[in-house]
């Protein structure tokens, strides 16, 4: 019996894996799940060491070196990574369970575990954990940084949202009032205060009206109170760190506190005055806190990438680096081992199975699925073959790319790559989505590009998802729409060439599968001939909307019998330069004159009467004439040349080109303007050679 790819793996396959991780999570149950699988890799395991190696010193050695900076490329892993440390130094109880516990045992590290179990017991700890690039908490996207962590701030002691109240309660708490408030509300509403406090609409006005009944000689009306300090309350980040050790020392006495903030790179790029906010809020903490109060954020990119991308130099800017004394930085290389750890991992007998595939298999598996790239791919071998199978090696990489590339290009759904979850994720719904369904093939299937682009369509424009969806009807062979999909998500990875060996590499389909390249190149053909796919610079690609809009001017050209015969011409006589000669036994040297279709082109010794004729027409009878001629004009040489369907596809290919050149190229001014031209003189000059070694 056959065996089939889902009898490989050691884990359930068809388990339930979030899309994207989510640093804010409030279910215990998805949070339990999330830290029993989170895989802790070498480079990961370090980067734990050192942060809370850094953290637990500040009880003896106080310092305001604060700010953590955690970046990593898409797929790195970096918002799991910061949700892991804030639930770690946080140490809550997930069902049950200790969190810097549940963390200690997927670190597998004693170091690890002996700091962990230190900061709990010394230093306990507070975290306000949120990803600033949501909408919860934030009411538009001119708030500042400080703003946004003072409101969540508040929130999780059980302040109100609102600045307003908030101030309204923590002053009348210092002074020993708010339990009074509390009751004369609850007096006045028959509600309680903590549950309204929030309904903004009607909490102002209420909390107005209470402090009229309980303070009437300060407050004359009901609406007194709001008029005097409706948006007032306001916060910079001097005060939010002073904010955060008052409160902290009010409602969590002797715990320290740690903002735990996801995407803040995306939040501050470019934007001078919110990258200025954020290095007060690190110099303010650090020197308020002295090593009480952290900040941990996450970032797409370096700091020094951020920062150095603007044109501001002021030095302000150039301290926030200074701010961030750990600048911690995940690689995306360490995405397969966690691939193949989390979806991946083989039962025993699967193991010794895929070695044997790997070792009667690996030299022609080798050949048919190299790829070249401007960068170094993983290398097939038998480890990384059992680890991955059904995936190769590169194919995390490729994915990795094809991921990025859809988030940064417009009209990506929110959440489309950048996270951890992501990656894995689609490497799971290879196996299991019923769009591709990997699991139910035999054990020597392997995972293609074409099946990658299945999954993550959806996140293409809907213009380009119609065109590749189009080349089943416009283009009749079998592989024309599976290449048209590689050369699309190739598209997003600079690196990796997309040419016809590639292409067939990407889209090989088993381990013991002989090369596509073949039929790849023939639908390649296809694809170019019916301008569905570009050849230019000897890579493939998709065409853009002006380059579609340039083939349908292109094709409006047609060229008359006229044209036909003055391409012709040009070609033919520029087969006469220089003129042939003959050098006849060093006594003299004879050149060939040329007469095409009965007009004399050039007049010299030996006269070449040259005609062109159609092929399936005339040829015959006009090199029956041509030989009866030649028998009375013995000076004379005689030629006839048959025109096929070959040398009519070039003549009207060259035709067009000459034709949209003479139109398009002095009037192109943009860039994309200018690449068309220059594509288009590329492709008239192949067209022109093409046509001079048919004719």
């Amino acid at each position: 019996m056959t065996q089939k790819i889902k009898d490989l793996f050691a884990g359930d396959i068809y388990r339930r894996i979030e899309e994207v991780i989510k640093v804010d999570q409030t279910d215990e149950q998805v949070i339990r799940e999330e830290m029993g699988e989170y895989i802790v890799t070498s480079t990961i395991r370090d980067h734990f060491r050192e942060i809370l190696d850094r953290y637990y010193e500040t009880l003896n050695k106080p310092h305001e070196g604060i700010g953590i900076w955690v970046s990593g490329f898409f797929g790195s892993g970096k918002s799991s990574f910061a949700k892991m440390l804030g639930l770690g130094l946080q140490n809550r109880t997930i069902q049950d369970q200790s969190a810097a516990k549940l963390l200690a045992e997927r670190a597998h590290d004693n170091k690890i575990t002996i700091l962990l179990n230190q900061i709990s017991e010394r230093i306990p700890t507070d975290a306000v954990v949120f990803d600033v690039s949501t909408d919860r908490g934030i009411r538009s996207g001119n708030q500042m940084l400080t703003e946004i962590m003072y409101r969540l701030f508040l929130k999780s002691l059980g302040y109100a949202n609102d600045l307003d109240l908030a101030e309204l309660e923590i002053t009348l708490e210092q002074k020993g009032q708010l339990e009074g408030f509390a009751a004369k509300y609850r007096e006045l509403f028959d509600q309680e205060w903590d549950h309204n406090k929030d309904l903004i609409s009607f909490s102002l006005g209420e909390a107005s009206a209470v402090m009229h009944a309980l303070y009437p000689e300060r407050y004359a009306a009901q609406d007194t109170w709001i008029q005097a300090v409706q948006d007032r309350a306001d916060i910079n980040p001097g005060r939010l760190a002073e904010r955060c050790k008052e409160l902290m020392t009010r409602r969590r006495s002797h715990r320290h506190l740690v903002f735990v903030i996801d995407e803040v790179g995306q939040f501050v790029s470019k934007d001078v005055q919110k990258m200025l906010d954020l290095q007060a809020i690190i110099q303010n903490m650090g020197r308020v806190g002295r090593g009480k109060l952290w900040v941990i954020v996450t970032s797409q990119e370096k700091l020094t990438e951020l920062v150095g991308g603007l044109d501001d130099k002021r030095v302000e800017l150039a301290r926030l680096m200074d701010r961030f004394t750990l600048q911690i930085h995940l690689e995306p290389s360490d995405i397969s081992e966690v691939t193949s750890k989390r979806v991946l991992a083989k039962n025993a007998p699967a193991e010794k199975r895929l070695r044997e595939l790997y070792a009667a298999n690996s030299g022609r598996l080798t050949a048919n699925t190299r790829l070249s790239a401007d960068i170094t791919l993983p290398e097939l071998s038998e480890d990384r073959f059992r680890d991955l199978y059904p995936l190769l090696p590169y194919h995390i990489d490729l994915i990795i790319n094809v991921v990025s590339g859809l988030r940064l290009q417009g009209g990506a759904s929110k959440h489309v790559g950048g996270a951890n979850r992501t990656i894995i994720k689609l490497a799971q719904q290879l196996l299991i989505h019923e769009k591709v369904a990997l699991a139910e093939q035999s054990v020597g299937t392997l995972a293609r590009i074409d099946q990658i682009y299945d999954l993550v369509a959806g996140n293409l424009p809907s213009e380009l998802r119609g065109k590749i969806e189009d080349i089943r009807a416009k283009v009749s062979h079998p592989l024309a729409q599976p290449v048209a999909k590689a050369i699309c998500l190739l598209q997003f990875v600079k690196s990796i060439h997309r040419t016809a060996e590639n292409i067939a590499a990407a889209l090989h389909p088993g381990v013991d599968s002989d090369s596509r390249l073949a039929p790849v190149r023939e639908a390649l053909q296809a694809l170019v001939d019916s301008h569905q796919v570009r050849l230019a610079d000897n890579q493939y690609r998709i065409p853009s909307p002006a380059e579609d809009d340039w083939e349908v001017v292109r094709a409006s050209f047609k060229a008359n019998p006229g044209d036909i015969n003055r391409l012709h011409t040009d070609i033919i006589n520029s087969l006469w330069e220089p003129k042939p000669s003959h050098n006849f036994l060093d006594a003299k040297i004879f050149k060939a004159g040329l007469s095409l279709n009965g007009r004399i082109q050039c007049e010299e010794d030996i006269p070449f009467l040259v005609t062109l004729a159609d092929a399936a027409t005339d040829y015959d009878s006009q090199a029956q004439e041509a030989r009866k001629r030649s028998q009375s004009e013995r000076t004379s040489v005689f030629w006839v040349a048959g025109l096929d369907e070959k040398i009519d596809r070039e003549t009207v290919e060259l035709y067009r080109s000459r034709e949209i050149l003479a139109r398009k190229e002095r009037a192109a001014k943009t860039k994309d303007e200018t690449a068309l031209v220059k594509e288009e003189k590329t492709r008239m000059g192949l067209h022109e050679s093409e046509l001079r070694r048919l004719l």
